[in-house]
């Protein structure tokens, strides 16, 4: 066993699926304590299984991030069994997608409440734990779509973009207290990945990409999560990192990319359209959702 983390408290909301148990492996691998949060019994139970060799050092907790009395309940039974909370990492997700015209309310709000609230719930009740000992990570686990969009997805992207935004924010607000938050794109394959039909991948992204994209391992993402948790990483605060097999990618943020100023005190609908129409080679195409 390796003792990079001994002493560190690790907090894994999804923790027994692909990414989560993986990530959850890792840390308890160099010496975590490690807490994983699902609310699907069977596959906790499962991934429990699969670490008992740990021992004491890792906690299962059976609970959905979906409301703050589960949320509070899952970081409260973390720093409770372990003796406070050092680094979280919001990956609990689930997906329900549809086209805007075919997509329900309740669809969009079971997302909404899972992939976005859920972890500001989270990072709510964590915090504190954090401030008290000056010091502390928050990272998010995003997706591309909800920067550059995805067909089907209305609720997962804007969940997922809202997620980065809080992200941002929390970077800016919490940085005075010796705390870092950033937002992590992985890409692996799982069984999340596994729900979506075969002739939708093959449409958007083709046959070379699909099988690329099939052997990406969600082990492959855990040392980005390790490196940002790490003593090494305390500087890195405010950024969007994905990663995927062996790539490793920043990515942006929205900037202006052409701006006039007209001489009048209001741009009519003539004068904007001139400029947009003289500037049409910056203007943007949202990128592939698919890293």
């Amino acid at each position: 066993m390796e003792r990079g983390f001994q002493g560190i408290t690790v907090l894994i909301t999804g923790g027994a699926g692909g990414i989560g148990s993986a990530a959850a492996e890792y840390f308890l691998a160099r010496g975590a304590n490690t807490a994983i949060a699902d609310l699907d019994g069977d596959r906790l139970r499962l991934a429990e299984e699969r670490l008992q060799a740990y021992g004491g050092k890792l906690l299962a907790i059976r609970e959905t991030v979906a409301d703050p009395e589960g949320a509070d309940r899952i970081v409260r039974l973390t720093a409770e069994r372990f003796g406070g909370l050092d680094v979280l990492i919001n990956n609990a997700a689930l997906v329900r997608d549809q086209l805007l015209l075919r997509m329900s309310v309740q669809s969009f709000d079971e997302v909404v409440d899972t992939n976005l609230k859920g972890a500001f719930y989270c990072a709510k009740s964590a915090v504190p734990y954090m401030v008290e000992k000056g010091s502390g990570r928050i990272i998010n686990m995003i997706a591309a779509s909800g920067l550059g969009g995805n067909p089907g997805q209305t609720n997962y992207a804007a969940a997922k973009g809202g997620l980065l935004a809080m992200t941002l924010t929390w970077s800016a607000e919490l940085r005075k207290y010796g705390i870092s938050v950033n937002a992590v794109i992985p890409a692996a394959w799982t069984a999340m990945s596994e729900n979506i039909p075969e002739h939708v991948l093959l449409k958007a992204a083709g046959r070379e990409t699909l099988e690329r994209m099939k052997a990406r391992k969600p082990s492959q993402v855990a040392p980005l999560l390790g490196y940002l948790a790490s003593p090494a990483g305390a500087g890195v605060t405010g950024q969007c990192l994905a990663i995927g097999g062996t790539k490793l990618s920043v990515w942006g943020y929205a900037r202006p990319v052409a701006e006039w100023e007209g001489a009048g005190d209001c741009l009519g609908e003539e004068e904007i359209g001139k400029f947009l129409l003289a500037r049409d080679s910056v203007l943007q195409s949202p990128p592939p959702a698919l890293f």
